[in-house]
C-alpha cells in the first residue's frame, strides 16, 4: 500500500461502517442541524491537525494524503467535510504569508478543534472581489474594520476568520489586504453575527457571514504586506480548489455504492437489477467517471508539490471538471434506484438524495464553474504561445510527469512561494502527452490496439484545439474576456486535460498498481468516455466494480477498505 493511504485506512477503520454515519447525517440534515458529534469524533482522531503544516506542530505532510482523508469524511457526510475543507480555506493564507506568531496561533486554534473560514464575498458584489465594500481603515495602533461579509462557511461557528478588506479607497489590484480575526481575543461588540442562510444542500452547514462595526484590529492582525490581499487569496484558492475535488469523489463513491447495493439485492424480472444490461452500463459508466475524476484530482494535488507554478491553470481545471462530472454521474446513476432516488428515506436511510442535494453546492465552493472557466480561458493563449516556441517536451517535463503520476514517487515539500497568479504557458499534463503515448505500445495485447488508436485520436483533438486557440492569442485581455469562445475553449481544454491525466496515470503507475490497472481496460473506457461521451466495452470495468463492492473497498484506482 502506498504511504499516502495509511492515514486514510486508519481513519476509515476508526470511523467504522458508513451506514451508521449515513443514518445520522440524514437525520441531522432533515433537522438542519450541524453534525457536532461527527466533528467531535474527527477532532478526537486529530483529523484537523492534518490541515496544519508540520513546521508548526501539525500533521500536514502532503496534500495527497490530506485529500484522501477529506474523501473518507465526505463519503459519510459532506456537511462536515465542507466545514473541514473551509477551515483549510480560512487558514491557507496564514500558512502562505503569515508570521511565525500568526502561524503558531492558527495551528493552536485548529489543533484544539476550532473551525476557521475565509470571509471573502459580499451579498452586493458576489465574486467581483475588486468591488469589495468591507473596509480596513488605518487608526492608531492598527486598523478599523467595517462592513459585512456574506456566504461565509463557518462564519458563525468559526473562531478564526481570514477577512478580505479594502485598504485603499481607490481599490485596484493592490488596494486590498487580509486580516486575521481571532474571535477569542476580540470584543464581541464589534462583531455582528449574520444569520445562517438556508440552502438546498448541506442543510446543517454554517453558511452565514460576519459583520464588523468599528472593530479595531492590531497591526499584527494583518496577513502579509498591505495591499497583497488579492494576490494571496488567488494563490490560496489554487490549493483549496484541489481539495474540493475530494468532496466530489466521496459523494460519488457513496451514491454509486448505494445504487450498487440496491441493484445487487433487488429482485426483478427473474433476476436482480444488476443483471439488467442497462443498469450494468449505467453503474459502470459512473465508475468510469469516478476514475476520470480521481485521475484529474490526484494529478492536481501531486502537482502542488511537483509543479506549483502551474497550479493557477491546473486548479481551475480540477475545480471545474471534477464537481461537474461527478454531479452528472450521480444524477445518471439515480435511474438504477428508480423512484427511490427521489425519496428522502429508503435505501441507506435516504443518503442518496442528501448527496445529490449536497453535491449541487460543491460547484460553488472556492469559485463557481463560471469563475474557473474564465480563469482557464484567460490562460489558454499562453499555452499556445509556449507550444509554438517549445514544440518538443524536455527532460525536466518528463521528470515532473513521473513525480505527478507515479504514486510511488516521493513528493517534495510544498513550496507556497512558487505559486503564480498566471500560468507562464507550461502545462505538463497536455504538453507531456507525447512522452506517455510512447508507452501505449507496451500495453497488453488485449488493449494495445485500442489504446494506440485512442491515443492517436487524443493527439488529433489537442492539435485541433491549438488551431482553435490561434484566434484567441491575438486578443488583448479585455477582448478575450468578452469573447464567446473563451468558455467553450475552456470546457474543451478541461476535457482534454482529463484524458491526458488518465494516460499519464497508466503510463507511470502501471508498474506499481495491480493487474486490473496495468491491463488498461479502464483506460480504454475512460478515453472513450472523454472523447465520445460514452464508455466502450465496459464489461471488464463492471467486473472490477463488482469485485470492489464484494470486497468492501473504495471505488478507486488505489482501493482501500471502505466499511
Amino acid at each position: 500500500m502506498e504511504p499516502f493511504l495509511n492515514e486514510a485506512v486508519k481513519l476509515e477503520s476508526a470511523l467504522g461502517p458508513a451506514d451508521a454515519a449515513w443514518q445520522d447525517a440524514v437525520a441531522l440534515d432533515e433537522a438542519q442541524l450541524f453534525p457536532v458529534s461527527l466533528l467531535a469524533q474527527l477532532q478526537q482522531l486529530k483529523v484537523p491537525a492534518q490541515l496544519v503544516p508540520r513546521s508548526v506542530g501539525g500533521r500536514l505532510g502532503s496534500f495527497e494524503a490530506a485529500s484522501h482523508l477529506l474523501r473518507a469524511v465526505a463519503r459519510r457526510d459532506l456537511t462536515v467535510a465542507v466545514a473541514l475543507g473551509q477551515s483549510l480555506l480560512g487558514s491557507v493564507a496564514v500558512w502562505l504569508v503569515g508570521t511565525a506568531e500568526q502561524r503558531q496561533r492558527q495551528a493552536e486554534l485548529l489543533s484544539s478543534g476550532q473551525l476557521a473560514g475565509l470571509a471573502l464575498t459580499e451579498e452586493a458584489h458576489g465574486s467581483d472581489l475588486l468591488a469589495t465594500g468591507v473596509t480596513a481603515r488605518r487608526v492608531t495602533g492598527g486598523y478599523q474594520l467595517d462592513g459585512q461579509k456574506w456566504l461565509t462557511t463557518n462564519g458563525t461557528r468559526g473562531e478564526a476568520l481570514t477577512v478580505f478588506a479594502r485598504t485603499t479607497s481607490e481599490g485596484g489590484l493592490s488596494g486590498f489586504s487580509l486580516f486575521l480575526v481571532d474571535k477569542t481575543r476580540l470584543p464581541k461588540k464589534g462583531l455582528i453575527e449574520v444569520p445562517r442562510l438556508r440552502t438546498h444542500g448541506i442543510r446543517g452547514a454554517d453558511i452565514s457571514g460576519v459583520g464588523f462595526s468599528k472593530l479595531v484590529l492590531p497591526e499584527s492582525a494583518r496577513l502579509g504586506s498591505e495591499g497583497s490581499g488579492l494576490q494571496t487569496v488567488l494563490q490560496g484558492l489554487q490549493v483549496t480548489r484541489l481539495g474540493c475535488a475530494s468532496f466530489s469523489l466521496g459523494a460519488l463513491d457513496t451514491c454509486l455504492r448505494v445504487a450498487l447495493d440496491f441493484a445487487v439485492d433487488r429482485k426483478l424480472y427473474e433476476g436482480t437489477v444488476v443483471d439488467l444490461p442497462h443498469a450494468r452500463w449505467v453503474l459502470s459508466t459512473a465508475f468510469v467517471d469516478l476514475l476520470i475524476c480521481e485521475a484529474v484530482a490526484l494529478g492536481g494535488v501531486r502537482g502542488l508539490h511537483a509543479a506549483p507554478e502551474q497550479m493557477s491553470l491546473t486548479s481551475a481545471v480540477v475545480k471545474h471538471e471534477v464537481p461537474t462530472r461527478a454531479e452528472r454521474a450521480m444524477r445518471e446513476v439515480a435511474v438504477v434506484l428508480g423512484a427511490r432516488h427521489s425519496l428522502r428515506q429508503g435505501p441507506a436511510h435516504g443518503i442518496f438524495q442528501k448527496m445529490l442535494r449536497d453535491a449541487a453546492v460543491l460547484g460553488l465552493l472556492d469559485g463557481s464553474a463560471a469563475v474557473n472557466l474564465e480563469s482557464i480561458g484567460l490562460q489558454l493563449p499562453r499555452l499556445a504561445q509556449h507550444r509554438s516556441r517549445h514544440p518538443h517536451p524536455d527532460a525536466e517535463l518528463a521528470q515532473r510527469l513521473s513525480d505527478r503520476f507515479d504514486s510511488s514517487a516521493p513528493l517534495s515539500q510544498f513550496e507556497g512561494t512558487r505559486l503564480q497568479l498566471m500560468n507562464a504557458g507550461v502545462d505538463d499534463v497536455t504538453q507531456g502527452l507525447p512522452l506517455s503515448l510512447k508507452r501505449l505500445g507496451e500495453a497488453p495485447e488485449a488493449t494495445r490496439a485500442r489504446l494506440v488508436a485512442l491515443g492517436r485520436e487524443l493527439v488529433e483533438r489537442l492539435a485541433a484545439e491549438e488551431r482553435a486557440l490561434e484566434a484567441l492569442t491575438a486578443l488583448d485581455r479585455a477582448a478575450l474576456k468578452r469573447s464567446p469562445q473563451l468558455f467553450h475553449r475552456a470546457v474543451k481544454h478541461a476535457g482534454l486535460h482529463a484524458a491526458c491525466a488518465c494516460v499519464h496515470w497508466w503510463a507511470h503507475g502501471r508498474a506499481n498498481l495491480d493487474e486490473f490497472f496495468a491491463e488498461g481496460h479502464w483506460l480504454v473506457a475512460c478515453l472513450h468516455r472523454l472523447l465520445h461521451d460514452e464508455p466502450l466495452e465496459v464489461e471488464p470495468v463492471t467486473a472490477r466494480l463488482l469485485e470492489l463492492h464484494r470486497a468492501g473497498q473504495s471505488f478507486s484506482l488505489t482501493p482501500i477498505a471502505a466499511p
